[in-house]
């Protein structure tokens, strides 16, 4: 165990993990931020309140469990779009300008399959 870090065991820390690439997090970030939304501020109310991660640790996995039920639910009601959106942003250096109509598609499966309506501002459209 390392210095300095104590009444925590590894056991503790065992939740399952959100895996998927930068491109899968950037493409569903702001439908996962309205989906997660009281379970990510819960989390980082804890930490900044506490100033002490090991006292938030359920407070993470609640929010870890949000991300995965997200992920799980994009995958079962939209998956087609949402793979063509991130495919997008991962061959575009991840910059959404290149990828608006993939976006609009995949907002429009979030908006109609799971209520989110996207609230990210669009400032920048990149034509080839």
């Amino acid at each position: 165990m390392a210095t300095g870090v104590k009444d925590i065991q590894f056991k503790d820390l065992e939740v399952e993990e959100v895996e998927v690439t930068s491109a899968v997090l950037m493409g569903g970030a702001h439908h996962l931020g309205q989906y997660c939304d009281k379970d990510f501020k819960t989390f980082m109310g804890c930490r900044y309140g506490h100033k002490d991660p090991r006292k938030c640790l359920d407070e993470g996995k609640q929010a870890t469990k949000c991300a995965l039920d997200y992920f799980k639910k994009l995958k079962e009601h939209c998956n087609d779009v949402f793979t063509k959106h991130w495919t997008c942003l991962d061959y575009n250096n991840q910059e959404f300008g290149y990828c608006r109509a993939t976006q609009k598609k995949f907002d429009a499966c979030v908006l109609e399959k799971l209520g989110l309506e996207c609230t990210q501002p669009v400032h920048l459209e990149l034509y080839d």
